[in-house]
């Protein structure tokens, strides 16, 4: 049942401005059957603050649309790739307000197939093949400088590694190749994921043998979809910043996969002031770039699924933003966090437990380099232990176009 804040005493008139922004974040909560000024309180103060850019006080609603609409993004320092980190942000990601906004009104989380919450499974194949010329030559050259700087652990793995590439040269085979077993070991755990595909190199970023990637995208693209997985773009560097480039990528992947809907933007390069309302120009129904590189949790402060807002029209954009919760480069990375497989698992699955309580619907994101058993380091059964955790939870492992799609349904939007 949904409860009813208490109203302020006396009619006060709402700017147009705000009772429309306002009703965006109720319907994101799934509260829109309540009024603002009458269910739900109205502080013009706090839409006044919200507009100049700060986080009001003592008003949820507002707060909640700074938080959604990202606007303390608007015109932040970011980092060096152009990313807003977890660090530069007011919110706690792993508490998010729009979840306790939705608890406060006493409204229900969405369901997703009866299930308390949904994961939706993403891997960004952003090196296809391993032990290419330059990719040999990159390992030794790490391994020299971990030598060097006496870092044991890591020349180990580089070296071993190393050690393996005669045996794959003479197999035919790679240790990043491994997308279809990847595909039958999560059907064997009752789950289905999306790829999301590079469709162009434009910045060294984007990876060290584009020719490489050129030649296998035909070839990946049959195998993912044969396995019975999803395939989505993977927006290049280069394509946060020109959208141009961006449709020409879809063009060219989607002559391969035929529709295609979805996409992430590598690195992670999202501005949602700049750069995500118009995909769904391109034609494109979902997005699931909006995480932090630096820590988990929920960069808009909303657990599920949600329209982003449109700063250009002042609207809703006709799009699905599904919120990226869990990267295992977040957690691996010496740069971010620098865990073991071991040490990361409690923070996942710390994750997971919220959501079991809260409900949620969200995507992690596993890079497919991390599944090759003999350098995984454990990363690979950390994987599949989540997914067996999350159905323990009494939650499902879906796409990432089938949760966008249940989200699209009931935003009343079209799923494809």
């Amino acid at each position: 049942m949904v409860r009813r804040l208490a109203a302020v005493a006396g009619a006060v008139p709402i700017v147009e401005r705000d009772e429309r922004r306002a009703r965006w974040v109720l319907e994101m909560v799934g509260a829109q059957g309540l009024r603002l000024g009458g269910d739900v309180p109205y502080h013009a103060e706090a839409w006044e603050a919200v507009e100049r850019g700060e986080l009001p006080e003592g008003d949820a609603l507002a707060a909640s649309f700074f938080h959604l609409a990202r606007v303390e993004e608007q015109g932040a320092e970011r980092d060096r790739h152009g990313r807003f980190p977890a660090t530069s942000s007011c919110l706690d990601p792993l508490d998010p307000p729009l979840e306790r906004l939705r608890r406060e009104l006493g409204v229900e989380p969405p369901r997703y197939r009866e299930a308390r919450f949904a994961v939706a499974l993403t891997h960004d194949v952003d090196v296809p093949w391993r032990w290419t010329r330059i990719g040999v030559l990159g390992a030794a050259a790490r391994l020299k400088s971990h030598a060097l700087a006496g870092r044991v652990g890591p020349a180990v793995h580089e070296a071993s590694g190393l050690a393996r590439v005669p045996v794959h040269k003479l197999r035919g085979t790679d240790p990043n190749w491994r997308f279809a077993e990847i595909v039958a070991e999560e059907r064997e755990h009752d789950a289905r994921s999306t790829f999301f595909l590079l469709a162009g190199h434009g910045h060294r970023a984007d990876g060290v043998a584009p020719e490489t990637y050129d030649q296998l995208r035909p070839r990946l693209v049959e195998t993912l979809l044969e396995s019975g997985a999803e395939v989505g773009l993977h927006g290049s560097y280069l394509a946060a910043d020109e959208l141009d480039r961006l449709a020409r990528e879809r063009v060219l992947l989607a002559q391969l996969d035929g529709p295609l809907l979805g996409h992430r933007y590598h690195y992670l390069r999202v501005d949602p002031h700049r750069n995500l309302a118009p995909l769904a120009g391109l034609g494109f129904r979902y997005d699931t770039s909006l995480g932090f590189p630096d820590a988990l949790g929920f960069r808009a402060g909303i657990a599920h699924p949600f329209r982003p807002w449109d700063f250009a029209a002042d609207r809703p954009a006709d799009l699905v933003e599904v919120p990226l919760a869990v990267m295992d480069a977040t957690l691996a990375e010496e740069r971010y966090a620098g865990l073991s497989a071991a040490e990361a698992k409690p923070r996942v699955f710390e994750l997971l437990d919220w959501a079991a309580e809260h409900g949620g619907g969200f995507s992690i994101l596993w890079h497919p380099e991390r599944f090759d058993g003999p350098s995984a380091r454990g990363w690979d059964r950390l994987y599949f232990e989540t997914i067996d955790a999350v159905r323990e939870r009494g939650g499902v492992c879906l796409s990432a176009g089938e949760l966008a799609g249940l989200a699209a349904e009931r935003f009343g939007l079209p799923r494809d």
